[in-house]
């Protein structure tokens, strides 16, 4: 009698946090390259044309199984799991349980289902036949007759579905149909970005083709959804690369095609964060009169001012970082030297498989006027200071604790990550060799020979 008291006191005691918390579990299968699976997840809440990368789920290494506890804001609200180009909305109530199994763009969502992720759950199972060409090489593969065939038979089943979508929560409502319906169409021109490509005009789907005549992004809610940059890049690329075979950036060419003034604005801001212009100079002069707002204009100045330290010729960014003894040592000390700037994690195997090689370099250059500045983005002082005095790292060995001007100026986001500059602190090559790479050393010699007053 005691032992259960106690029992049910413990259940009393517990239940309450429980009650605060939803758990999410499941398995996550995306296969990059030669078989090998991703080994992480992430977790993301949506933004403005994107995903919000909230924090970083591992997978197990065998199963590829994950499990989550959420709390607080990541309750009563849309959630996505997943990948920015393979997203699974989830939406958790206080002490609810979700299972989401994933593969290659199938998802089965299992547990006792809250009415919104039973939406989900309906959802996916509907457009797995559909999903299957757009998300897995074997399913582009198979996509002549097959894929045309099964988006018109989903036409009007999605539609229909979507429609009737009432699970008494008229905020996720709205936005629900809203969100399924451009993943229809997303999903639609999906297997065209795994390179399906029909062997005539005549043989791409009506409703695809019929996209690629009418969409002019004029709805305002395209731009309240996560995959909002995606959906337009997606149908740009379907567009301009595969229908139309034109050669250059299908991001520059749709450009002038979005109709809503806000949300082209918003997305040549995005093109321009990622990178995606053949020339940033070119790319601004034709596209700052579409900014609209006073806040666009600025974010886009500096963005472009960001992506031209990128360009060869272009001044460096000063930036100073310590050593193992705290004393800080600049970019700038070294002007009139050639600088290589290795920017690496002791937690990045590649990083590491090219510290060999490095030292090697370091070696070669002993003596004449080439600096290597290592710096690290590791957050933990001490496993870098080990690895550093374990490993006699040569060079200069510097600690950023993952911040500074050098990570936020040149946009640092992967390691490894080489920069090199010349005598007059230009930029040689922003995203320079590895050491491994013989190329990178003929690369610094070259830049030894120039004869250029400092």
């Amino acid at each position: 009698m005691k032992k259960t008291f106690l029992f049910i006191l413990a259940l009393a005691i517990t239940a309450p946090v429980w009650a605060q918390h939803a758990v999410v579990k499941g398995t996550f299968k995306k296969v990059i390259s030669n078989g090998v699976n991703m080994p992480v997840i992430y977790f993301f809440k949506g933004g403005a044309g994107q995903s919000v990368v909230l924090s970083e789920i591992p997978l197990t290494k065998n199963e590829y199984g994950f499990k989550i506890e959420l709390s607080g804001n990541d309750l009563n609200t849309m959630r996505y799991i997943g990948f920015d180009d393979e997203l699974y909305p989830l939406y958790m109530h206080a002490g609810e349980e979700l299972e989401i199994d994933a593969a290659n763009g199938q998802a089965v969502y299992s547990g006792k289902l809250s009415p919104e992720n039973n939406v989900f759950a309906q959802w996916y199972s509907m457009l797995a036949p559909l999903r299957y060409f757009g998300y897995s090489r074997e399913g582009a593969m198979q996509a002549d007759g097959r894929y045309q065939v099964t988006l018109d038979s989903l036409l009007k089943p999605s539609a229909d579905f979507i429609q009737k979508i009432k699970t008494g929560n008229k905020d996720f409502d709205v936005f629900t149909k809203n969100l399924l319906s451009y993943g229809f169409k997303y999903d639609a021109m999906a297997p065209f970005l795994m390179a399906y490509e029909p062997s005539k005009r005549s043989d791409y789907p009506t409703y695809v083709t019929n996209l690629f005549n009418t969409e002019k992004f004029t709805d305002a809610n395209l731009w309240t959804l996560p995959g909002g940059f995606n959906y337009i890049q997606a149908l740009a690329f379907a567009k301009y690369i595969i229908y139309q075979s034109k050669m250059g950036l299908a991001n520059e060419m749709i450009i002038p095609e979005i109709g809503n003034e806000n949300i082209r604005a918003e997305f040549i801001i995005k093109v321009a964060e990622r990178g995606g212009f053949t020339d940033i100079n070119k790319f601004n002069e034709k596209n700052a009169q579409y900014m609209v707002t006073a806040d666009q204009k600025k974010r886009m100045a500096e963005i472009v001012k960001r992506q031209r330290l990128k360009v060869p010729g272009s001044d460096w960014s000063d930036f100073a970082y310590p050593d193992m003894k705290g004393k800080s040592h600049h970019l700038s000390d070294y002007l009139g030297k050639v600088v290589l700037v290795d920017v690496w994690a002791t937690w990045c195997k590649p990083c590491i498989a090219e510290q060999p090689a490095l030292k090697k370099l370091v070696e070669d250059f002993k003596g004449k006027d080439v600096v290597v500045m290592s710096v690290s983005i590791d957050t933990e002082k001490d496993k870098w200071e080990k690895m550093v005095e374990e490993n006699q790292l040569s060079g200069l060995q510097l600690y950023s604790n993952n911040a500074g001007p050098l990570l936020k100026d040149y946009e640092i986001i992967a390691v490894p990550r080489f920069i090199l500059f010349d005598k007059k602190g230009k930029v040689v090559q922003f995203d320079a060799m590895r050491p491994s790479d013989p190329k990178l050393k003929a690369l610094i010699e070259a830049q030894l020979e120039k004869k250029e007053n400092i």
